[in-house]
């Protein structure tokens, strides 16, 4: 048999959870053709995988990178952790659809990479994404922020029925062009102003797709419980598959409920509800700053944001119910990872208390004259979760991995800022930290976590498996060696131990160096 590339000796780990075996895989044009106990190499070209684990490449479920990858194909930070494909537009946040405030809002955020949006429907994107290169394959979900973004801006209120047919009107064009779903952010305007029944709703139509819904939920600390039953009612009235994006427990005070929330999942499993949980392997959370406002603050978008937050007496009632919700230590968890504007790059990796303190000014009314200045610009870590629930999350079979980040770059453009070494580090780390150094989790079930159960979740065609047939993502690391090296302090720095990458049957990723190739696909549900 006839092969472009063989690999031999290695130990594979096939992403069904199955013990690893040692079998030689031979590869012809995109797919894997056959897995044997030995194949002859014949003077074909040969990656001698001895010592190593020949796996499935990595599906990161829960990606951010719908646009920055236009800006560097060759997506870095993600392939050198392993991963072959990333699932993007979550959290309700997405490329497509893109009209009125949420385009303006994208148009302007996007500027500084020199990304030109000449799309505006989900066909309109896709067409234009399948003629940009990639090293990696893209899937994506549309964001149910974006198509209630498009209907009615940035407005706290139900939609009427000719607005709920619009918004169902531009959920279907998205799937009908390829989309595997939608997600929300219930907790990020315009999601926050979101009705379960208006979800529900949508959700409908999704099932009606065979797609399914991933939500950020509406609360992940003190209304935890009822926030992730509002989600698995979603799924019961609508029937439509569940994804709970970055499952946690936030803030000290609510670290008990890790009990009642595998109860609430359990109990939804064992009805029959397809719920599945995804989660990153750090006990810091990244959003924006603003989001420990009150939700109608955001009302209207960002300039009517701004104009709140400039009326002292708006400040003084904002002041009040933010006091009343968080404590002297919270201050103390937010760091700045991110801003827009020179001036107050100072601030990026110093705490809110500690900026606070140089300043002179107290806590709050450094928040919102920082949001006034960076136009809301302002990323933030929020070290609020604890490594003992961490664990135990991870090892829940009904969780998988996911990044919650998109890709980056150590140079240009994209090494600006600190972001959450979960950009860089996601699959290494629990790889490295969790299944060697810790002894948490079997390789065999990390890897299931990481290909074949999400490539099942989101319907990936001939994906996440090491399997006769199969489209040929592979990675091939060193267990003994594989490990995060991006920190808080120093983000922009590749993982170690991936030695080899596949992407559709080419080698991307060769020694441990990125070979340049951009042999990644689009994928479009069909």
């Amino acid at each position: 048999m006839d092969f472009d590339l063989i690999i031999k000796n290695g130990t594979v780990i096939d992403g069904t959870g199955i013990p690893g075996r040692n079998l030689d895989i031979g590869i012809k044009d995109e797919k894997i053709t056959l897995i044997d106990r030995h194949i002859p190499a014949n003077n074909c070209p040969t990656i001698n995988a001895d010592g190593l684990i020949v796996a499935p490449g990595f599906i990161d479920i829960h990606s951010h990178s719908d646009f920055l990858w236009l800006v560097r194909p060759e997506s870095d930070s993600k392939i050198l952790d392993g991963v072959t494909t990333e699932i993007c537009g979550n959290c309700g946040l997405s490329a497509f659809p893109l009209r009125g405030k949420v385009l303006e809002r994208r148009a302007q955020g996007l500027a500084k990479y020199g990304i030109d949006i000449t799309w505006r429907s989900a066909d309109e994107f896709y067409c234009a994404a399948e003629k940009a290169r990639s090293s990696i394959n893209r899937a994506f979900l549309v964001g149910h922020g974006n198509i209630r973004a498009c209907t009615i801006e940035y407005e706290n209120r139900n939609p009427e029925p000719q607005e709920l047919l619009q918004m169902c009107e531009d959920l279907k064009e998205s799937l009908e062009a390829g989309a595997f779903g939608m997600s929300s952010g219930l907790i990020y305007p315009p999601g926050c102003y979101a009705s379960i029944n208006e979800i529900v709703e949508m959700c409908k139509v999704i099932q009606n797709y065979g797609g399914f819904y991933a939500t950020h939920i509406r609360n992940e600390g003190d209304k935890l419980e009822d926030a992730l039953t509002e989600a698995v009612e979603i799924s019961r009235l609508s029937g439509a598959r569940l994804q709970v994006s970055h499952l946690k427990t936030s803030g000290s005070r609510n670290w008990y409920k890790i009990k009642n929330i595998k109860t609430i999942i359990e109990r939804a499993i064992a009805e029959g509800i397809g719920i599945t949980c995804d989660r990153y392997p750090y006990i810091a959370a990244a959003t924006d700053l603003d989001v420990i406002l009150p939700s109608w603050v955001y009302e209207g978008g960002i300039a009517e944001q701004i104009h709140r937050l400039k009326d002292a007496g708006i400040r003084k009632q904002i002041a009040k119910e933010v006091s009343q919700s968080e404590n002297y230590a919270f201050w103390h968890e937010i760091m700045i990872s991110s801003v827009y504007y020179d001036k107050n790059k100072w601030m990026e990796g110093k705490t809110v208390a500690e900026i606070s303190t140089e300043l002179n000014k107290p806590f709050i009314e450094l928040v919102f004259d920082l949001l006034i200045e960076e136009e809301t610009r302002v990323d933030i870590f929020l070290f609020s979760m604890c490594e003992e629930n961490l664990e135990k999350i991870l090892d829940w079979d009904f969780v998988f991995v996911g990044s919650d980040s998109s890709m980056r770059a150590n140079h240009g453009i994209l090494k600006e800022g600190k972001p959450h070494p979960r950009s860089y580090g996601t699959f290494s780390r629990v790889l490295g930290r969790f299944c060697r150094e810790k002894e948490l989790l079997s390789l065999e079930k990390a890897i299931q976590k990481m290909t074949g159960l999400p490539a099942q979740k989101v319907g990936l065609d001939k994906r996440g498996l090491i399997k006769a047939g199969y489209f040929a993502d592979v990675t091939i690391f060193d267990q003994e060696k594989i490990i995060d090296r991006s920190t808080f302090a120093e983000p922009h720095q590749y993982s170690e131990g991936v030695e080899y990458v596949i992407v559709n049957g080419k080698i991307a990723v060769n020694d441990g160096k990125h070979t340049g190739i951009t042999n990644g696909r689009i994928l479009r549900k069909s």
